[in-house]
C-alpha cells in the first residue's frame, strides 16, 4: 500500500503539500477530497513525515470508517478518541468503558505508544483530568511493591470499586493475601500474591476461569475514571474545602442556591467518609482547577489532519450547544451544575488551541469560511467510485474500460485467498491481473494488479491514469450492521406487583382468568397487609396477599384483540379447562415423543469432516470467534456428521453470532453437495439474511437465492426450478418455502430463525419438510414447548452466553426514575446515529 501512498503525493495538484509542511505554510487547505482520499492522503503525510499523526473526524461513524482505512494503509493501530456521557446527574452506579478508553489513549500518548489517533470534534472539547495529574495518578506495580495497604490506598484514590470478584475494568479485590486489581490499561486483570507485606509473584489471569495465563514482573495502573483520578492528585481534604467555597457561592442565590449548597455538604460528607461519588463530573474545575482537553496531550509536533471542517464545526457546535441546555436545566432544578463552558471548551476555542499544531484540512468543496485561514490552497481532482451493489458484471465493464483507456488498475482484496479468488475470476473474463506490485510499482499502464489491501470506497485518479476498486464495493451493501428485533418472551411469571396495571388480565392457578383491580391495604390480626384484587366474572372479587404472587400470571392469550371470558369463581369450569388443557398438552407430547422416535429411528446423511473450504470459509470471517461460538459449531459439526438426523436447538442473545454459527453448517452441507434452506418469519428478516449470506459466500461457487414478496411471478418461478433442479445451494425465504409447490432436488440442512414467531400449522408442514434432514433452530428467547424439549434431551441444545470481543458496550446508569434523564438517553443515542 506504500506504492499507492507515495503516489498521492507524487500528484501535480498535491506535489506541492510536504514541502509546505516542512516550510511551516499551514493551516494548509485541500479541496476536491473524498472520505477514501482523506485517509490516503492521512496514510501518505504519516508516512512521508513520520510525526504523531492527529485525524479529527465529525462523529464516530465517520470516525469508524477513517480508523478501519488507516490500519489498512499504514499498518498501525489507530485507536478512536471519543466523546464520554458527562455524569452531571446523581446515580448510584455508572458504566466507565468509554472515558477507561480514553484513559488508556491518554497514557499511551503520554509514552509515546499512539502514532495515530482518529478523535472527534467533541471529544476534544470535553474537559478531562490534566497530564501531569494522569501521570501522577497511573502508577506500576512491580515485585519491588507497593505493600498491600499502600496499593489499596492507592486504588480507592483512584477510583477503583471494591468487590468480591474482578469482573470488569475499575474493580479490585482482596482476600487475604490475594489482590486482584483490573487496569483500564489491560485487556486481562492483575493478580498480585503477597507474603507478609512483600510480592511474591504477580500475573494476569482469565476473567471466566479466574486462572492465571501469564506471570509478569510489572504492571500498569491507571486511573479508573477521569474525574475520580483527581483525587489522587489533590486529595480529600482540599476537594472537600473545594466544594465548602462553592456551596457558600451558592448561598449567595435565592432558594436554588439554596438547594445546591445542600447537594454540595451531602457530597462532601460522602467523601469524608470515603465513599465514591459517581457524579463527580459535576466537579472537574474544582477538582483540576488547570483547564485539560485531550488536545493537550498529543505532542507538539503532531500533524493534524481535520476531516470535513465543517461537519466537524456543525458537531462540535451541536454538542456545546446541547451541554449548554443540559448544564441551565440540571441547575435548575437545584443540582450544583457549573456553566458549559467549565466541562467543554466551544469549537472556536478548540480551534485557537488547534492553531498551535500543523494542520491540513481536508474537505469536498470549497467553502466560503474555515476554522483557521488557511495559508496554503491545493485543489484536487479525484472521484470516488460509487458502490456497485452486489454486481460483479458492472465492476468487470468498468474494469475493460479503464483498461482500454490505458490506466493502472489496482484492486484490493481484503485477504490473500480472496486475492487469489479476484484474480480467477478476472482470468476467466479475459483480464490477466498481475499479482501484487511489480517492482515495488504501481502496474504498466492498462494492466490491472490485485494485491491485499482495504479502502473503504474506491477511486478514479485521473492525474495518475489510476483506478482503485475494491472487494466491498462489488457486495451488497449495507453488510456489515444488521440488527434483529428481541422476541418477548411467551409467559411472563409476575415478579413485583410494579409488574402490572389496572385492567390487565391475570391467571390464577386455582380460579381462573380475571381482571386486576389494583393493591390494597387491609387490616388482617391488627396488622396492614398488602393484597392484590383480582375481579372475575359477574361480582366476584378475590384478594391474593402479596406474599403469593407467584400463584398468579399475566393472561398471554388472545388479549384484547378479542374479548376474554372471564372465570367464574363458584363452579367446575376452572378445572374442566385445566383438565381439557391436560389432555390436550398430554395429546400433544405423545404426538412430539412419536415424531422424534420416528426422527431418531430414520437414518438421516452423515455428512463428511471439514473439508479445506470449510477451513479456508471460517478463516474468513472478519472477526475473534468467541469460546461458546467455537464450542456451538463444534457441537452441530458433530450432530452433521452423525448419522442420526440433528435436531438442535441454539440459543443466544441479538448479536452474540447465532447467524454466523448458522452459516458455517450451511457451507458444511454445501460441500456434500447437499442443499440447505434458511426459514425466517418476515420478508425484511429474509432479505437482511440474503444480504448477509451474499457477502459471507462471495468468492465460492455457492448459489443464494431468496424468496419474498419483492420478487415478479417469472423471476419466483425461475426461482422454484432452480431449487428443483439443484442449482440453488442455499434458498431463504419466509413462510412461502412451507408451501407445496416447492421441492428440493437434494436438501440437507433446514435451519429455522426466530421458530417462537411460526404457527401450529407452520410447524406441522415443517415436520413434514424435515424427516430424515438436518434442523438447527436459532432463537434469542425459545418457547417454553421448544426449551423444555431440549432442556429434556429431546432436542440438542446450544448456548452463546459470551458477547463478541469489543461489541459496543453499553452505558448503565442507575438512578432514580426521571423522564428528563430518559429523554436525554434517547437524543444522545439519536445525535450518535
Amino acid at each position: 500500500m506504500d506504492v499507492i501512498t507515495r503516489t498521492i503525493l507524487e500528484l501535480p495538484s498535491l506535489s506541492t503539500l510536504p514541502g509546505r509542511i516542512e516550510e511551516g505554510a499551514l493551516p494548509a487547505l485541500v479541496t476536491g477530497t473524498s472520505p477514501a482520499l482523506r485517509a490516503l492522503l492521512a496514510a501518505a503525510l504519516f508516512q512521508r513525515h513520520r510525526r504523531p499523526l492527529l485525524v479529527i473526524s465529525a462523529d464516530e461513524t465517520e470516525g469508524a470508517r477513517m480508523a478501519a482505512d488507516l490500519r489498512f494503509l499504514t499498518g498501525e493501530e489507530c485507536p478512536q478518541l471519543l466523546s464520554r456521557d458527562l455524569t452531571l446527574r446523581s446515580a448510584d452506579v455508572v458504566s466507565r468503558q468509554g472515558e477507561q478508553g480514553r484513559l488508556r489513549i491518554f497514557d499511551n500518548l503520554l509514552n509515546g505508544g499512539c502514532p495515530i489517533v482518529v478523535a472527534t470534534a467533541a471529544a476534544l472539547c470535553q474537559r478531562t483530568l490534566p497530564a501531569e495529574t494522569l501521570k501522577t495518578a497511573a502508577f506500576t506495580v512491580s515485585m519491588d511493591g507497593p505493600d498491600p495497604e499502600t496499593l489499596e490506598q492507592k486504588l480507592l484514590r483512584c477510583g477503583y470499586k471494591r468487590c468480591d470478584m474482578v469482573e470488569g475494568p475499575g474493580q479490585y479485590s482482596r482476600r487475604g493475601g490475594i489482590v486482584d486489581i483490573f487496569s483500564p490499561g489491560s485487556p486481562q486483570p492483575l493478580r498480585v500474591e503477597y507474603w507478609g507485606d512483600d510480592v511474591d509473584s504477580m500475573g494476569v489471569f482469565d476473567t471466566d476461569s479466574q486462572r492465571r495465563t501469564e506471570n509478569v514482573e510489572a504492571f500498569r495502573i491507571l486511573p479508573a475514571a477521569e474525574a475520580l483520578s483527581g483525587l489522587a492528585a489533590q486529595g480529600e481534604a482540599e476537594l472537600c474545602a473545594a466544594l465548602r467555597q462553592q456551596a457558600t457561592r451558592c448561598r449567595r442565590r435565592k432558594e436554588i442556591g439554596e438547594q445546591q449548597a445542600k447537594e454540595l455538604l451531602s457530597d462532601i460528607e460522602r467523601v469524608e467518609q470515603g465513599r465514591s461519588l459517581p457524579w463527580a463530573d459535576r466537579y472537574l474545575p474544582l477538582l483540576y482547577p488547570d483547564y485539560a482537553v485531550g488536545l493537550d496531550f498529543f505532542p507538539a509536533d503532531t500533524l493534524v489532519l481535520m476531516d470535513a471542517p465543517g461537519r466537524c464545526g456543525e458537531q462540535a457546535g451541536e454538542y456545546y450547544k446541547q451541554l449548554t441546555e443540559d448544564c441551565g436545566l440540571l441547575a435548575g432544578s437545584g443540582l450544583p451544575v457549573l456553566d458549559a463552558g467549565d466541562y467543554a471548551l466551544s469549537w472556536p476555542e478548540l480551534c485557537e488551541n488547534l492553531a498551535s499544531f500543523g494542520v491540513v484540512m481536508a474537505d469536498a468543496f470549497t467553502a466560503g469560511r474555515y476554522p483557521l485561514q488557511p495559508k496554503s490552497l491545493l485543489e484536487a481532482s479525484i472521484r470516488q467510485l460509487p458502490s456497485y451493489g452486489g454486481s460483479v458484471e458492472t465492476a468487470l465493464e468498468d474494469m475493460q474500460h479503464y483498461l482500454q483507456q490505458g490506466y493502472h488498475v489496482v484492486l484490493l482484496a481484503s485477504d490473500r485467498r480472496r486475492a487469489e479468488v479476484l484474480s480467477g475470476m478476472l482470468e476467466r473474463n479475459g483480464i490477466r491481473p498481475l499479482r501484487d506490485f511489480p517492482g515495488d510499482a504501481l502496474p504498466p499502464a492498462g494492466r490491472c494488479t490485485v494485491t491485499v489491501g482495504g479502502l473503504s470506497s474506491g477511486l478514479e485518479i485521473p492525474e495518475a491514469a489510476l483506478a482503485i476498486l475494491t472487494d466491498t464495493q462489488m457486495m451488497a451493501p449495507g453488510l456489515r450492521s444488521r440488527k434483529k428485533k428481541k422476541a418477548v418472551s411467551n409467559r411472563e411469571r409476575i415478579s413485583s406487583c410494579a409488574d402490572l396495571s389496572v385492567g390487565d388480565l391475570v391467571v390464577h392457578e386455582t380460579y381462573g382468568i380475571g381482571r386486576f383491580a389494583g393493591i390494597f391495604k387491609i387490616p388482617v390480626d391488627g396488622v396492614e397487609k398488602d393484597y392484590v384484587k383480582i375481579n372475575y366474572a359477574g361480582t366476584d372479587s378475590l384478594y391474593v396477599p402479596a406474599t403469593q404472587l407467584d400463584m398468579v400470571s399475566k393472561y398471554v392469550g388472545a388479549g384484547e384483540e378479542k374479548v376474554v371470558k372471564l372465570s367464574k369463581m363458584s363452579g367446575n369450569e376452572w378445572q374442566r379447562t385445566k383438565t381439557r388443557t391436560r389432555a390436550a398438552v398430554k395429546e400433544l407430547a405423545q404426538g412430539l415423543l412419536k415424531l422424534y422416535a420416528q426422527r431418531r429411528n430414520t437414518p438421516g446423511h452423515a455428512f463428511s469432516p471439514d473439508q479445506p473450504w470449510q477451513l479456508e470459509f471460517e478463516e474468513n470471517f472478519g472477526y475473534a470467534e468467541t469460546d461458546d461460538q467455537l464450542r456451538c459449531i463444534r457441537e452441530i459439526k458433530a450432530d452433521m456428521e452423525s448419522s442420526m438426523p440433528m435436531d438442535r436447538l441454539l440459543c443466544g442473545d441479538v448479536g452474540y453470532g447465532k447467524t454466523e454459527v448458522a452459516l458455517r453448517a450451511v457451507m458444511k452441507c454445501i460441500l456434500d453437495n447437499k442443499q440447505a434452506v434458511l426459514l425466517c418469519p418476515t420478508t425484511v428478516l429474509a432479505r437482511q439474511h440474503y444480504q448477509t449470506a451474499s457477502h459471507r459466500f462471495f468468492g465460492y461457487p455457492v448459489t443464494v437465492d431468496v424468496l419474498s414478496r419483492f420478487k415478479t411471478p417469472n423471476q419466483m418461478k425461475q426461482t422454484l426450478q432452480d431449487v428443483q433442479s439443484g442449482k440453488v445451494d442455499l434458498l431463504i425465504g419466509t413462510h412461502r418455502l412451507l408451501q407445496k409447490d416447492i421441492k428440493f432436488k437434494d436438501l440437507g440442512l433446514v435451519i429455522v430463525d426466530e421458530e417462537q414467531r411460526f404457527g401450529v400449522t407452520h410447524k406441522e408442514k415443517l415436520k413434514e419438510l424435515t424427516k430424515g434432514v438436518d434442523v438447527l433452530t436459532l432463537s434469542a428467547t425459545p418457547i417454553p414447548r421448544t426449551l423444555n424439549m431440549a432442556l429434556s434431551g429431546l432436542r440438542g441444545m446450544s448456548t452463546i452466553e459470551e458477547p463478541p470481543h469489543n461489541r459496543q458496550s453499553v452505558r448503565t446508569f442507575v438512578m432514580e426514575h426521571s423522564w428528563p434523564a430518559v429523554i436525554d438517553a434517547m437524543r444522545r443515542e439519536l445525535n450518535r446515529g
